[in-house]
């Protein structure tokens, strides 16, 4: 299965810790964000794809990780899309350039649910309003892509799909796809991440994340 890996922002809201390079490029405690994404994919056995700009696809390039070029990149969702090309009608993961997960071993166990389900979608939930993806678990599971409202639960930027994704991310807003899919009655599997999830958003962000993995120059 592959792992989209989405490294094609240019780190705005970071500078000037970016310089104008996406944040995947960002050292924290010895390794770069890319580094320690591609560790994870490692231990989750997924193969990773690298979508990134043309001026940073040399630093994006390591051995065994296939890179790909976005020309002109617009949004998140809209580089996810564009990963199509690669990874086809089959299930896969993708992830945020900007996401560090401090705990692996729910995410091995969601992929083995998601393998053995069948499911549509298989993501987790934080108790946070942090993440831009926010869920509504009851009296059914509602996702909104939002900035407002009071939220109890929010979903980080990890999520594996099968290859039927694609296709309801054909209408538009294409960020909305996945709701979509839970209103078509698409299977979704919603878990709890019990630990600490890092998305490098501003300065502090870096900064409180540099603290927690300093000791782990590896994360595992």
């Amino acid at each position: 299965m592959r792992l989209v890996i989405l490294a094609a922002g240019l780190g705005t809201r970071m500078r000037p810790a970016t310089h104008g390079r996406p944040k995947i490029l960002l050292e924290v405690s010895g390794a770069t964000v890319l580094d320690r994404i591609l560790e994870l994919g490692e231990e989750l056995g997924l193969d990773p794809l690298v979508v990134t700009r043309p001026e940073f696809a040399g630093e994006c390039r390591r051995p065994g990780v296939e890179v790909l070029v976005e020309e002109r990149p617009t949004a998140m969702i809209d580089t996810l899309y564009y990963a199509r090309q690669r990874v086809g009608d089959e299930p896969f993961a993708w992830i945020g350039g900007d996401m560090l997960f401090s705990e692996p071993a729910p995410m091995k166990s969601l992929l083995e649910a998601h393998r053995a389900g069948g499911h549509f979608a298989s993501f987790f939930y934080c108790r946070t309003e942090r993440f831009k993806a926010k869920l509504v678990l009851e009296p059914e599971p509602r996702v909104a892509i939002t900035r407002q409202g009071r939220f109890s639960c929010s979903i980080p930027n990890f999520l594996l799909h099968s290859g039927a994704a694609f296709t309801y991310m054909e209408e538009a807003p294409r960020e909305d796809f996945l709701q979509r899919g839970i209103e078509s009655g698409e299977p979704v599997l919603a878990r709890e991440y019990p630990y600490q999830v890092f998305e490098l958003d501003t300065p502090h962000d870096l900064d409180v994340a540099r603290r927690f993995f300093e000791p782990c120059p590896s994360l595992y």
